[in-house]
């Protein structure tokens, strides 16, 4: 279950156009990279549960996890 707080996250997020969502997601993931793997799977659940289905949005999201994971095993 997530947050009031971690929901408006959510939708502020998939509410921006996908090409913002992903150039936002993989700048944090470069200076806060464990912070970005939770917004991503936070955002991932909020539209499982809402039922959101927006493909360009996900693929977004998960280039941004993918970069995020990368500068972890960097460090």
């Amino acid at each position: 279950m997530l947050t009031d707080e971690q929901q408006k996250r959510a939708a502020g997020i998939i509410g921006s156009s996908a090409s913002d969502c992903e150039v936002s997601m993989v700048l944090s993931a470069g200076h806060s990279p464990v912070r970005t793997l939770s917004e991503v799977a936070e955002t991932l659940y909020y539209m499982n549960v809402r039922g959101l289905e927006k493909k360009s949005h996900r693929q977004a999201l998960m280039k941004a996890g993918r970069a995020a994971l990368k500068k972890l095993g960097d460090m």
